[in-house]
């Protein structure tokens, strides 16, 4: 089950504005410029694009799924020990400051958080919940 990413309207637009300034300043790139601008221009805006329609997560049958645009990360549900809901403005694979944090435990003491922002975080949370058979911590 594939569930696309909620996105704050600051988010998407400081995205979609950030796209538009940049093909705007290549657009109107001279000289010597005009093609490294307009070559960093492009590679810029699609890979914001990118992350902005491109974010999802996928609960898969032993491990979670996420993808933000060219980024992806497998998280076993055997490793993960917490889920909890948080507010979070930390740098994750999350387009919505509102998440699911998810601690996980890897080899020997090393630990991993990752934060996501599935659009129904509720229903979502249950959902993983069930598939985690080591989960010590719930909130």
């Amino acid at each position: 089950m594939r569930v696309p990413s909620a996105v704050d309207w600051w988010l998407r637009l400081l995205l979609y504005g950030a796209v538009a300034v940049s093909l705007g300043a290549a657009a109107t790139a001279t000289g010597d410029d005009r093609i490294p601008g307009i070559s960093i221009s492009l590679a810029m805006s699609i890979l914001l694009l990118w992350i902005l329609h491109g974010t999802w997560y996928e609960l898969r049958e032993d491990h979670l799924h996420c993808r933000c645009g060219p980024f992806g990360e497998r998280i076993p549900y055997d490793r993960i020990k917490s889920l909890r809901l948080v507010t979070s403005p930390l740098s994750s694979m999350a387009l919505s400051l509102q998440r699911i944090e998810i601690r996980q435990h890897g080899r020997g003491w090393i630990t991993g958080t990752t934060m996501i922002s599935p659009v129904d975080r509720e229903d979502f949370l249950r959902q993983l919940a069930t598939r985690c058979r080591n989960l010590e911590s719930r909130e």
